[in-house]
């Protein structure tokens, strides 16, 4: 089949996804969209696109280009006109997390993905690392026995953005939660094989952000109104008899600088950790168990050979998926499932009890 026909909205990550596109040998990057000219003519050059493949509205773009797929890189709460627009289109969608801001839109975005007969995707990027790729493997080999807890979380020093809508309720739907935590609770998840949630407690708090406190600032920028949490905590009980503790932060008090994600496994068999401070690749991953009946401790080193990992390789995967007509690994029911445990996890704290899933 020919190369598909991409476009990506939004030009800030989705610069990652553009790139993809045009390495892939699936696809041809036609038409990019971004609501600032100046970086609408930097990738445009980049990627020698005419003007007629540059556009400053999705609609105009989706009505002109007959798009193959589009990359929906936009503030959250657009996530859902934007995708439900190019299915109508006749386009697949990769949209970027969180899937949309609440399950309601996140299941409305599926509905239409089933009317116009096209896939619906989620760009959780950290899936598509090689320390990742391989504790997947590990788990589902079955190396680990029964896993009965996971812990996840992603905390930083000091990372509450001081810019843009991050801290705007209405186009974000939340903070650390829903822009951290949704990567940590889709690894955990994925790692799991997605087992049902069954109940979810939350916990949030906003203590840093209100003050100016822990803020990424441009200099000379005056911060916009915080609306949102910078710290939450949950607990959830999986349908598989496994428990799951998570934690997301913009900003603590810890190590000057630290930036951390972290994903542990207790198994009956042996535990195993990803531990990524400040984006690091290597020396990532411990697997601790028993041999001869004594404990041991594994320090796996793994290769990053792939041609490319993270935003890239997810769109290289799930184009080259596409073209060879296989449904692509980051399923939008997986989405809808992570905003499904938001949403709880929210109503957990307001309401300061636990909420049970359907």
């Amino acid at each position: 089949m020919p190369p598909l026909r991409a476009g990506v909205i939004g030009l800030g990550v989705g610069k990652s996804h553009a790139e993809g596109y045009h390495q892939s040998p699936h696809s041809t990057l036609v038409a990019i969209c971004d609501s600032n000219p100046q970086r609408l003519a930097e990738y445009a050059q980049k990627y020698q696109l005419p003007a007629s493949a540059c556009f400053s509205d999705y609609q105009t773009m989706l009505a002109q280009s007959q798009l193959d797929i589009v990359s929906v890189c936009l503030p959250n709460a657009l996530h859902a006109p934007a995708t439900i627009a190019a299915h109508q289109a006749g386009a697949h969608v990769l949209c970027e997390k969180p899937l949309a801001i609440n399950a309601a839109e996140a299941q409305a975005m599926l509905d239409a993905a089933q009317r116009s007969q096209r896939h619906l995707m989620v760009c959780y990027n950290y899936r598509y690392r090689a320390d990742s790729q391989w504790l997947y493997h590990v788990v589902h080999s079955g190396q680990l026995g029964q896993i009965y807890h996971v812990s996840a979380s992603w905390r930083r020093e000091t990372g509450i953005p001081g810019w843009g809508l991050f801290a705007d309720q209405a186009m974000s739907g939340g903070g650390a939660l829903i822009d951290l935590g949704v990567h940590v609770l889709d690894l955990a998840l994925w790692l799991l094989d997605f087992p049902a949630v069954k109940t979810a407690s939350g916990q949030t708090r906003a203590l840093f952000g209100p003050r100016r406190r822990k803020m990424w600032l441009p200099p000379g920028q005056t911060p916009p109104p915080f609306e949102v949490e910078d710290g939450a905590v949950g607990f959830l009980r999986l349908a598989s008899g496994a428990s799951m503790f998570l934690q997301a932060t913009w900003g603590e008090h810890t190590l000057p600088l630290e930036d951390h994600m972290r994903v542990e496994l207790q198994g009956t068999e042996g535990s195993a950790i990803l531990d990524i401070p400040n984006y690091r690749k290597e020396d990532t991953l411990r697997l601790y168990t028993e041999i001869e009946h004594q404990a041991v401790t594994i320090t796996p080193s793994v290769r990053w050979d792939a041609p490319a990992y993270q935003h890239i390789g997810l769109v290289l995967d799930v184009v080259e998926k596409l073209a060879q007509g296989v449904k692509p690994t980051t399923d939008g029911q997986q989405g809808l499932t992570a905003v499904r445990v938001l949403d709880a996890l929210y109503e957990s704290a307001r309401k300061g009890q636990e909420i049970q899933l359907d």
